[in-house]
């Protein structure tokens, strides 16, 4: 049994995929969507995660990926902000600058330290995307509430998630690899009870402001740190990755006629269309993978 539990198929896809089912029922039945409960159930879930693959962390931080513990919890704390405060042009200005203040502590000493090659215009490409991504996200109208507008924030970070998961392992930063999978695992358990919600002709409920930017964040500082100090990542890969954001805001806006007119349908058009530069993010990790990775052809 407990071979089976440290597999880390179980511990980053499996157990995260029941425990997102397991919080998204809870949600529905203890607190809306929108309350500031539901923000602590899923912070919770998320800290938890956190400390089951980094472990705990040092005060001060010793190391990078003890940063994104903190960072974790700051994300639950400014989302209670988003749940009561923070609303339209504010909501997103203030998205944008804490992506950038993540960006900032995480990556200082690698900037100050140079040199300013490749990796380091990725990683400012990666921040300057997310942080784009997160401020159009978190301004989207949520009045009237179309079928697939409380699956957009939710597939944008899935799919990013999963892409800057296997360009971080291919890049030699597993852990962080692992983090990302397990988001992006809890992330679909939670959006599967709610498009279940909807076959059966019901509405989903959404996860509200609070939630919505505590997972955006939480995903986004893990890419961002990704693109920062793993030696191997692949460049590409890691500028695709956040570019599933930006596809959900314009999918709310301009491209909105893009998805069908059936109600079912909408959700599962809408995350097929912001999947698609994880997809392309994907491939290119794995076809410019570096040398001896596994999966890698070059």
């Amino acid at each position: 049994m407990s071979a089976f539990l440290g597999n880390p198929m179980v511990t980053t896809a499996a157990l995260p995929l029941l425990l997102g089912i397991v919080l998204a029922l809870l949600v529905k039945l203890v607190a809306p969507g929108a309350s500031v409960t539901a923000t602590l159930i899923v912070g919770a879930a998320v800290l938890f995660l956190y400390w089951d693959t980094v472990g705990a962390p040092a005060f001060p931080p010793t190391a990078a990926s003890q940063k994104l513990v903190y960072l974790a919890a700051a994300g639950i704390a400014v989302g209670q902000l988003f749940g009561r405060l923070l609303n339209g042009p504010r909501a997103g200005v203030f998205a944008a600058f804490a992506i950038v203040g993540a960006f900032a502590w995480l990556g200082w000493r690698r900037v100050l330290a140079g040199p300013v090659d490749l990796q380091m215009v990725a990683a400012v490409v990666v921040g300057l995307l997310t942080a784009a991504g997160a401020a159009a996200l978190m301004t989207m109208r949520t009045e009237p509430p179309p079928a697939e507008r409380p699956f957009m924030i939710p597939a944008a970070v899935l799919t990013s998630s999963l892409a800057g998961a296997l360009t971080s392992v291919l890049g030699a930063s597993i852990v962080v690899g692992q983090l990302l999978g397990s988001l992006a695992a809890l992330i679909g358990g939670l959006c599967l009870v709610e498009y279940i919600a909807v076959l059966r002709g019901r509405p989903a409920s959404g996860w509200g402001k609070g939630v919505e930017f505590l997972v955006l964040f939480a995903a986004g500082t893990a890419i961002i740190q990704v693109a920062l100090l793993a030696p191997k990542a692949n460049p590409a890969a890691l500028m695709l990755s956040p570019l599933p954001l930006l596809v959900a805001a314009f999918l709310a806006g301009p491209l909105q006629i893009l998805l069908p007119a059936s109600r079912p349908l909408r959700p599962l058009v809408a995350g097929f269309l912001i999947a698609i530069p994880a997809m392309l993010s994907v491939l290119a990790a794995i076809v410019w993978a570096p040398h001896g990775a596994a999966l890698g052809f070059s």
